[in-house]
C-alpha cells in the first residue's frame, strides 16, 4: 500500500512538472507575439472600427431593407424562383477568369465561365447582381455586364 502511494505521489508531480513546462512555453509564445503588444489605444481603436462596421451592417441588413430586397425576387409560373445573372464578355475585361474568379469569391460573388462570357450568380436577388455591376464599374471603370433570367 505504501509503494502505491509513492508512485501515486510520484505520478502526480511529474505531471505537475510537464503541466508546468507546458504553461511557460504557452506564456513564453505569447511574450513574443504580437498581441502582447497591444496598448489599450490600439484596443479601443479597434473596438471602435468594429463598433463602426456592426452598425454599418446592422443598417444594411435592418427589416425595410430586406423588405424592399425581397420586392425584386420573382416568381415562374411553376412557383419556383426567376434566377439572375450578370452577364459579362471576357474580352472587355483584361484578366484572366482565374483571376476574376478569385476576385469575385473574396467579394463574395459566385461566377462561372461560358465561353466567351463569364456569368456572375444565379441570385434570386438582383440587388445582389446590382452589388456585383457596382464593384466590376469601379474595379474597371467601365459599365460591364448586363442583367439577364437565367436559362439553363
Amino acid at each position: 500500500m505504501r509503494e502505491l502511494i509513492k508512485y501515486l505521489l510520484g505520478i502526480v508531480i511529474i505531471l505537475t512538472i510537464i503541466y508546468t513546462i507546458f504553461i511557460s512555453y504557452n506564456v513564453f509564445v505569447f511574450i513574443n507575439s504580437d498581441e502582447s503588444k497591444i496598448t489599450i489605444e490600439d484596443y479601443s481603436e479597434s473596438m471602435i472600427i468594429d463598433s463602426q462596421k456592426r452598425e454599418a451592417l446592422e443598417e444594411l441588413f435592418n427589416s425595410e431593407n430586406l423588405k424592399n430586397s425581397s420586392n425584386y425576387i420573382n416568381l415562374n409560373y411553376d412557383g419556383t424562383p426567376v434566377s439572375w445573372v450578370l452577364r459579362v464578355e471576357k474580352a472587355l475585361l483584361g484578366i484572366s477568369y482565374d483571376e476574376l474568379e478569385d476576385e469575385l469569391l473574396r467579394n463574395s460573388f459566385i461566377s462561372f465561365d461560358d465561353g466567351d462570357f463569364i456569368l456572375i450568380g444565379p441570385y434570386i436577388d438582383r440587388s445582389q447582381l446590382l452589388l456585383a455591376q457596382d464593384y466590376l464599374n469601379d474595379k474597371f471603370g467601365k459599365d460591364l455586364g448586363a442583367i439577364e433570367k437565367w436559362q439553363i
